[in-house]
């Protein structure tokens, strides 16, 4: 068998040059690469699950092997990567690393990056850094341990849709449950090796892995107002008054945060603000709507909504002093415009329509899930005929709830971390802040299941993933991966000897401390 640190660089060479951008066709032809590969392994059973309603009919990669007991590692990683478009001019050469090398080296001017082109300690190209280099390095050493089996056993899984909603984890999370259920397995630890920087200050040159992952909710907030000739203006209700208030005020606030510790989650920043008018005249508009980004570590989606509910009611107030409008602006969540709706008659058969429609238009690509989410609510109000002034706070896919595997109580974590600093210069953060697929590997197992849902409009065939199963597996957790820079720009690249020696190093040894603290 060749070197492993010369088989994870040509795995890696080989996953590159696939060009598995997000919602492409490219996603499949690396499953099928993934699955041929694990085929071929001795003592590996895999297969391919499609994820639901999934009109690319993209699909979760696993392989396993069975070792002497039950308890398990899991190497997790995602085989999709982000477009081209920042390679401009390069976009030919982006999953070619040696043709992009000589690309950089000949239009490059940050001295970091020509350095790091220079030295020949880089590899560049497109999911080079995020994540084929980790996903190779995983998969290097599940191969050689499938030649050899030992105390433990090993699971591979591979994602799509890592890059925008997770379907692939969604999916993952049945498909973790059902091979626990049907193999009695034990999940000890699952490694996600997506890249981490390097430390900077007193621990500068250490890797940074994360034991948690932040949590992110999209509050979507459409607002109903009262539309009048701009002529009498203080008889009527903007609703870009309300919201633009209620925007200022929670807009970057620090307040607002999360906090754990020293780390802290960014603040809110709203990311869509729109008003629903198709067609200029000279009246406020009826509608307008916004949508929010909310990162978390202990606020519960609960949490989210009274902080906006609360802070709509002040923009209410404020918009409506020195205004000649008398009546009432209600601040309600969707569950309650949805529980006000159904008294209507038809109503739970016009809504099962128009989210049959918002089904369609997602699967094709037309619309997107703030967009459908806000059509929803829109459509609820004309069919009720609910024409007053209100403010409806609803939550749009994705959805990650934040994931904490130092709050499980497992007495052998902290030693594997410690063990893993035995082998690399290592530091380890509490929550990662950029989002990843761990939110659902341990997340509070006492999250309000229903509240998620009867507020996320779209949830079901739409949008959606196994709460139950979620909460009641708990895998503890490990962010770590190569060292990497630049992840999604053009000048994306993995340290070689972090990806080929380092990491395949770690992954043995986090095998082996699992197999020596068998329960």
């Amino acid at each position: 068998m060749m070197d492993r640190n010369e088989r994870v660089m040509q795995l890696l060479r080989q996953m590159i040059s696939i060009h598995s951008e997000t919602g492409t066709d490219g996603e499949v032809e690396i499953e099928r690469y993934l699955h041929c590969l694990l085929s071929n392994m001795p003592n590996v059973m895999c297969g391919m699950i499609h994820a639901p309603h999934d009109l690319l009919d993209r699909s979760l990669v696993y392989g396993y092997v069975a070792g002497k007991r039950k308890d398990t590692v899991v190497f997790l990683n995602h085989h999709d990567v982000v477009g081209i478009e920042a390679y401009g001019s390069l976009q030919d050469h982006a999953y070619t690393p040696d043709l992009i090398l000589k690309d950089i080296l000949r239009t490059e001017t940050d001295e970091d990056v020509l350095k790091d082109a220079k030295s020949g300690d880089w590899l560049f190209g497109r999911g080079s850094c995020d994540m084929k280099g980790g996903a190779a390095a995983q998969l290097a050493v599940f191969e050689e341990y499938a030649y050899h089996p030992g105390e433990v056993s090993l699971l591979y899984v591979s994602l799509p849709d890592e890059e925008a909603y997770s379907a692939g984890m969604r999916t993952a999370l049945s498909v973790l449950k059902d091979l626990r259920d049907t193999y009695g397995l034990v999940y000890r630890i699952l490694v996600n090796s997506e890249p981490n920087s390097k430390v900077n200050g007193k621990e500068r040159g250490a890797i940074r892995a994360y034991t948690g992952s932040v949590g992110k909710m999209l509050p979507v907030v459409l607002v109903q107002g009262k539309t009048v000739h701009l002529g009498n203006y203080k008889y009527g209700v903007n609703p870009i008054g309300i919201l633009s208030r209620l925007i200022a005020t929670t807009e970057g606030d620090m307040s607002l945060t999360d906090h754990c510790g020293d780390e802290v989650t960014p603040p809110p920043a709203w990311i869509y603000l729109r008003d629903r008018k198709q067609h200029y005249d000279v009246s406020l508009p009826q509608r307008a709507a916004a949508c929010a980004n909310f990162m978390t570590y202990g606020k519960t989606p609960d949490d989210v909504m009274y902080i906006l509910m609360d802070a709509a009611r002040h923009a209410v107030a404020q918009t409506l002093e020195g205004l000649s409008y008398t009546g009432e602006v209600k601040v309600i969540s969707a569950a309650e415009l949805m529980k006000q709706a159904m008294v209507y008659p038809g109503f739970d058969v016009f809504y099962k329509n128009i989210y049959n429609n918002s089904f369609v238009a997602l699967q094709k690509g037309e619309s997107s899930y703030a967009g459908e989410t806000i059509h929803l609510l829109e459509q609820i109000l004309n069919f009720t005929n609910m024409t007053q002034p209100m403010v409806v706070i609803a939550i749009a896919p994705p959805y990650y709830p934040a994931a904490d595997s130092l709050a499980i109580d497992d007495g052998t974590f902290p030693g594997l971390l410690e063990t893993i600093r035995s082998v690399t210069d290592v530091t380890y953060g509490r929550y990662f802040n950029g989002i990843s697929d761990c939110s659902y590997c341990c997340p509070n197992p006492n999250l309000d299941e229903e509240m998620v849902q009867k507020n996320l409009l779209l949830w079901g065939k739409s949008y959606g993933f196994d709460f139950t199963a979620m909460a009641e597996m708990q895998i503890p957790f490990l962010l770590l991966g190569p060292w990497g820079k630049d992840l999604h720009e053009r000048t994306e690249r993995v340290h070689i000897s972090s990806v080929s020696e380092k990491l395949p190093a770690v992954l043995e040894k986090i095998i082996s401390y699992v197999s020596k603290t068998l329960k």
